[in-house]
């Protein structure tokens, strides 16, 4: 027998109309947004499934969110799910986070992904934070993954909250793994707008095979020339050993909870293998801390932006 849960409060039905006149009679709908918000705010989009609430990424969105944050919770309206209890789930997840500045929206299209994607373009927002199931590429191809498609799409960078990451995350500080490849010289630069737009510490790392005519010389000189590259400046770089690039960060990061990896990625297409590139899905899928993964495509909408600010205020 099925039962439907009220996401607002403990009651639950044996039938779904009996739970829709409950959430309209009893539960206040979700206000509409009336503005939005100044060009100077910070955007976060959170995408929501009812079906999974209290989704970790809302957390971590409302860690990053400062005074001039604005964290905007969306779901995407499903056929069978009635519009007054996707209100009130939303409704239930902003009453979560009463001092923080947030929105809420039901949004409308074809499929999931392109519902976001219009969503994420007509808002302009500075990040997406969403919780990924964390498939390995097998399961990417054969299920689909909204994450995948997001990172491989969207003009925002994405920030996956993986099925590893740990319950207390507080994203304190970003961690760029740079190889000298243009992916992670993009991923450096939009590391640098966001640590601007949300207050974060920025670090380097690159990972080096240990090899017997190698030295760490001409690594540690290469990441000192790129953090005088960045504003702000980089509080420390490191080089590490291993030959699993993504084993190696992840060890790095350990169980400090304050840290946000940050990987640039190929953005491929679907149909081919490691749609997030190799070493991005197996870090998002271990990593005890989000994975920032910046596509091609969200590296140069930031550069964009911060051309046209420059010359607003130039």
């Amino acid at each position: 027998m099925t039962v439907h849960h009220c996401p607002r409060c403990e009651l639950r039905f044996a039938l779904r109309g009996d739970l829709v006149d409950h959430v309209r009679r009893d539960h206040v709908e979700v206000e509409p947004a009336v503005a939005a918000p100044a060009p100077t705010d910070t955007r976060i989009v959170v995408p929501l499934d009812p079906a999974h609430p209290r989704d970790q990424a809302v957390d971590v969105a409302v860690g990053l969110a400062g005074d001039t944050t604005l964290v905007d919770l969306v779901s995407v309206r499903d056929a069978g799910l009635p519009g007054v209890v996707l209100d009130a789930f939303l409704a239930a997840e902003r009453d979560r986070f009463p001092g923080v500045r947030t929105e809420a929206h039901q949004l409308d299209g074809p499929d999931v992904v392109t519902a976001l994607l219009g969503h994420v373009v007509g808002t302009a927002c500075d990040l997406v934070v969403l919780a990924s199931h964390g498939r390995g590429p097998l399961g990417e191809l054969l299920l689909g993954s909204v994450s995948a498609d997001l990172v491989r799409s969207s003009p925002a960078p994405t920030l996956l909250v993986g099925p590893s990451c740990r319950p207390d995350v507080r994203a304190e500080r970003l961690v760029v793994g740079v190889d000298g490849s243009e992916d992670s010289l993009g991923a450096l630069a939009v590391a640098s707008h966001l640590t601007n737009r949300l207050g974060l510490g920025l670090e380097l790392v690159e990972v080096a095979e240990e090899l017997p005519w190698t030295s760490d010389v001409y690594e540690s000189a290469e990441l000192q020339r790129l953090s005088t590259m960045v504003d702000p400046p980089v509080r420390r770089w490191d080089v590490l050993h291993g030959s699993d690039v993504s084993r190696s960060l992840i060890d790095h990061v350990g169980s400090d909870a304050g840290a946000v990896l940050v990987l640039g990625t190929h953005g491929r297409s679907p149909g081919r293998p490691h749609v997030l590139g190799g070493v991005a899905a197996r870090t998002v899928r271990h990593a005890p801390v989000p994975v920032l993964v910046v596509s091609p495509e969200a590296a140069s909408t930031v550069a964009a932006r911060k051309l046209a600010a420059a010359a607003r205020w130039g």
